[in-house]
């Protein structure tokens, strides 16, 4: 991880760079913009996943089928929107 100090010396970089050739600073963003996300993929994603199901099987061992259900249920339906919204292409910017 990076300290308060090297994130302002990257950031001032970055800005350097910006300023002086726009071209190149622009292919990044393009290369950027066509590289998946990978946020329905990452870690985060498990564990949502992983804590979804869990729920759902203290629901079930408690006795409450229905909750289990709906629960389940939310969390395949939040999955799936979360994988779709990756697979959508962005926009191109004006």
């Amino acid at each position: 991880m990076l300290s308060d100090r090297e994130r302002e010396t990257l950031r001032e970089l970055e800005l350097r760079i910006l300023d002086q050739d726009r071209r190149f600073a622009r292919s990044f963003e393009a290369r950027a913009r066509r590289l998946p996300s990978g946020s329905a993929t990452g870690p985060g994603m498990r564990i949502f996943l992983i804590v979804g199901m869990l729920v759902s099987a203290l629901a079930l061992v408690v006795g409450s089928l229905g909750f289990a259900l709906a629960f389940a249920l939310a969390t395949g339906l939040i999955w799936l929107v979360w994988r779709l919204d990756d697979a959508v292409p962005p926009r191109p910017s004006s």
